[in-house]
């Protein structure tokens, strides 16, 4: 909105209204003097608030470039440049550098069209501070991250007996093996070793043993030396006890196993298992009871998974496939299908997953690849059938030559999974319960229905900190009110294409945890980390973004210079600010001395 008309009419106004004042006053002395004075004061008031800019004719040879200078750039790199325009919005590189003009806002090299490209050195600028250029050409070179980790990930919410799993990359140019370390009450939890010379990934995992928020660190060690400590902040809730229905068509041992590890996990488990034609075989263990020879609506509303076979699912009667079927798709069910030996179908369940044969009959048992796990599992006999790879199906499970062994889709409200995997019960024979439970887990939490929520927070900041603003991101059905953030109440912005989304920017005044409410909302925590925390992430980040800005606004350089031949030339602030000094001082003095 353009405030400049409003801002003239109200100095008008208040113009007239100081003439006034000053002709009924009964002491006429200075009387011109006091109206010149009293218009000075309102005007200078003016071009304090509206921006006042002139235009000049420059000459080619009078525009220039401007050097902006970033955190992580190199001192000698300044020798190649020539230009006299050296500018920083750090004060630590102000100290550094004398002649470099620190400056707060990086639109003032934009009003200043001599002007004409702006070459930036360092790490570069993040995207809230790109966006004050405007549209003007830069120039970038970034400094390459030498050393330290360049990727990082980490599932920020878990539940209780969920492993925390963190995965990175970490480039060592050191001539020594460098040690990754995760700690939590100053315990190691687990570790990994990166040569000398490599740019190699990582994985460290853990159980977290408490609930609530939890914040563990990372170590980088180099023999004696902590070269980094970072911040792993992590939310973990209480799990809330799965309903999980199997149904079977009959009791193997791949079911009987899945049955015990889901008890034993505090899962409730209705398990229904055919022995013959419309009889069943029924157990009940952590719920009560129930009858369950016929499948009803009711009966699969109870529960927030479906473990069943494939050849069981085929054969329900009429009324039971489509209550099934309404369930997933409106109630948001999750499905795990257990494949048979048959390749395609047209039934609902499979009409997804498309499957092929391996050419040999008695394949060699195979490591597996299970989403979110770097570390291949131990290996198993995956059978010989696969799920080819298509569009609308994500990949969970494969080998390493990309065969498919689990897959899942959407279906409506809900999620199907669907998997060929028929002896995983192989892996808890052998002893290995870890790659067993890692299986089951993640196929589990693919699927399980999803309570509907009212509202949703997301934090877009990817690495929320002390010198930026956090953006969070609020979902909500209804227009939220009174947002509270650590004690202050911050105004929303709605988005103007998606209207149940809200935007939320906050500047925080501390580092660690801060929550953000809204009134009669759920109360969503958040971390703040400190200016020195993931530096090379943050950098990267940076370089990434500044990067991106100079592709973007490439194309427009040539026309930015054509169309500057004119020289546009902002008047500085300070001559209205001591005129506006000089006339209050004279009103001041007259009434004092009259």
């Amino acid at each position: 909105m353009n405030w400049n008309p409003i801002v003239i009419v109200i100095c008008i106004l208040l113009a007239v209204f100081a003439v006034w004042k000053e002709v009924v006053r009964l002491n006429k002395s200075r009387l011109l003097p006091r109206i010149v004075a009293s218009i000075i004061a309102v005007a200078a008031l003016a071009c304090i608030v509206i921006p006042l800019s002139y235009q000049i004719d420059v000459n080619k040879q009078d525009k220039n470039e401007a050097l902006l200078l970033t955190d992580g750039f190199s001192k000698d790199s300044l020798i190649q440049y020539k230009t006299e325009k050296l500018f920083t919005l750090d004060g630590k590189i102000k100290k550094d550098i004398p002649k470099a003009i620190q400056i707060f806002d990086l639109g003032d090299l934009r009003s200043d069209s001599t002007i004409t490209q702006v070459r930036i050195l360092g790490n570069g600028l993040n995207k809230t501070e790109l966006q004050q250029f405007g549209g003007l050409p830069l120039a970038f070179h970034p400094i390459p991250v030498k050393q330290g980790i360049t990727a990082i990930s980490w599932n920020k919410q878990l539940k209780t007996g969920e492993d925390l799993n963190i995965q990175g990359i970490y480039q060592n140019t050191l001539a020594k093996k460098i040690k990754l370390v995760l700690n939590g009450l100053s315990t190691g939890l687990d570790s990994t070793i990166i040569e000398a010379g490599k740019t190699a990934p990582f994985n460290l995992n853990t159980v977290p043993k408490n609930s609530g928020r939890n914040i563990y660190s990372l170590l980088v060690l180099a023999g004696g030396d902590t070269l980094e400590k970072e911040s792993i902040p992590v939310q973990i809730e209480h799990a809330k006890p799965l309903k999980v229905l199997m149904l079977t068509s009959s009791p193997d041992f791949e079911s009987r196993f899945l049955k015990n590890w889901l008890s034993e996990n505090g899962y409730a488990v209705v398990v229904r298992s055919a022995i013959s034609k419309d009889k069943f075989n029924k157990e009940f263990i952590n719920i009560e009871q129930f009858p369950l020879d016929h499948l009803s609506a009711a009966v699969f509303n109870k529960f927030d998974v479906l473990i069943g076979d494939l050849s069981v699912l085929k054969t329900l009667n009429s009324a039971e496939a489509a209550a099934l079927q309404q369930d997933v798709n409106q109630k948001g069910l999750g499905v795990i299908v257990r494949a048979d030996s048959a390749l395609k179908s047209d039934y609902w369940m499979q009409r997804n997953f498309s499957s092929d044969r391996l050419a040999v009959k008695d394949p060699a048992p195979v490591s597996l690849i299970l989403q979110g796990k770097m570390a291949l599992s131990a290996k198993l006999n995956a059978g010989i059938v696969y799920i080819n790879n298509q569009n609308n199906i994500q990949s969970l499970v494969s080998d390493k030559q990309g065969h498919i062994l689990a897959a899942s889709t959407l279906a409506g409200a809900g999620k199907l999974v669907f998997t060929p995997l028929n002896s995983t019960f192989s892996w808890v024979l052998g002893g290995n319960k870890t790659d067993y439970a890692g299986l089951w887990s993640l196929l589990i939490s693919k699927v399980t229905r999803k309570l509907p929520t009212s509202e949703n927070w997301t934090v877009k900041s990817a690495i929320p900190t002390l010198s930026n603003p956090v953006e969070l991101l609020l979902e909500s059905a209804t227009i939220p009110s009174d947002i509270q953030i650590e004690g202050g109440t911050i105004g929303p912005k709605q988005n103007a294409f998606i209207p149940f989304e809200w935007l939320v920017k906050y500047w925080p005044t501390s580092a660690g945890w801060q929550s953000v409410k809204q009134a009669n909302g759920m109360l969503k925590w958040f971390y703040v980390y400190n200016n020195a925390d993931w530096r090379s992430i943050r950098a990267l980040k940076k370089q990434a973004d500044t990067k991106a800005y100079v592709i973007q606004h490439a194309i427009n350089s040539n026309v930015t210079k054509q169309i500057q031949e004119k020289a546009t030339i902002t008047v500085r602030k300070i001559y209205f600010y001591v005129l506006l000094l000089m006339a209050c001082a004279f009103l001041w003095l007259e009434a004092r001395f009259r």
